[in-house]
């Protein structure tokens, strides 16, 4: 079988590149976060992404045709950019941070179960499935340092909403895959759609609740605007860029790095620390995805 290595590489260079790029907005975030309503927040900085997009959005193709196709656009717009941030914000208010940090990483799991049952990316052999079991331990040990707390295991309403919120976030990765292969839209295009969809909801839900407020400290600003645009707005379209090349499981694999270099940002820019558990994470990590990759040259 020829495997198309040029591709498959400048796929995973795409997803490094997003990963570097949203694990930059956990720091970036901070700082606004202590001022700024975080669904006020979350809405402006879905606008300023789709809006920053936009140059590329026109030269990207975008031939919808069809209801269906259009059908699915909206579905994947509102499920990622709207439903799974809305549910991930009100699940904060209601649970602990470390109990948030295990959950959201249903995301992978999600994504790569749905990805074998419903969209026929299956791992075909013990090797592939040992690199992803890797990942998943290397994620839990990277973004909890093994600091769990007791109420993890609770019913707590909410852990349901930020597994909805990552089961949400799952079927869009894997239903925009899908449209990338089987329609004429492009990454950009499609960022750039579900950026000003999901910005537009939330802003609408925003004033709903009673939480609008757009005086935001002008030294803030800058922040804000260069977490949207490269954080948020570019991190997507690189994401959705190799979500193309290199298929949804292949993507979310090497997309695990985020929260390491989250990590590695957080240590540059306030100075954080970094432990030794992080660090044999990262290394777990690391090597599920070369594991995975060495299978996926074969």
């Amino acid at each position: 079988m020829i495997v198309d290595r040029t591709g498959r590489f400048v796929g995973l260079f795409y997803v490094l590149i997003a990963a570097v790029l949203f694990g930059s907005a956990f720091t970036l975030a901070k700082e606004p976060l202590k001022s700024i309503n975080s669904l006020m927040l979350s809405s402006v900085v879905y606008l300023i992404s789709g809006a920053s997009l936009l140059p590329a959005a026109f030269r990207s193709p975008l031939k919808i045709t069809g209801k269906r196709q259009v059908a699915i656009l909206v579905i994947i717009a509102i499920l990622g950019a709207a439903v799974a941030p809305l549910l991930l914000f009100f699940g904060l208010e209601q649970t602990e941070p470390t109990d948030a940090a295990i959950l959201v990483n249903g995301e992978i799991i999600f994504t790569i179960i749905f990805a074998w049952i419903f969209f026929g990316e299956r791992a075909s052999d013990l090797r592939s499935i040992a690199s992803i079991i890797l990942v998943i331990i290397g994620l839990g040990l990277a973004t909890t340092d093994l600091r769990i707390s007791g109420t993890l295991f609770q019913y707590k309403p909410g852990n349901i909403m930020i597994l909805a919120a990552t089961v949400c976030w799952a079927l869009d990765n894997n239903i925009s895959r899908r449209l990338l292969v089987t329609a004429n839209i492009g990454p950009a295009s499609l960022a750039m759609i579900k950026s000003f969809m999901g910005g537009s909801i939330l802003f609408v839900t925003s004033v709903l609740l009673g939480r609008v407020s757009l005086a935001f400290p002008v030294s803030l600003w800058p922040q804000i605007i260069f977490m949207s645009v490269f954080g948020f707005g570019y991190a997507l379209l690189f994401f959705l860029k190799g979500l193309k090349k290199i298929g949804t499981v292949g993507t979310m694999m090497v997309f695990s790095l985020t929260p390491i270099f989250g990590i590695v940002i957080a240590i540059l820019v306030t100075g954080a620390s970094i432990s030794y558990l992080q660090v044999f994470a990262t290394a777990l990590i690391i090597f599920g995805i070369i594991m995975i990759n060495r299978k996926a040259k074969r």
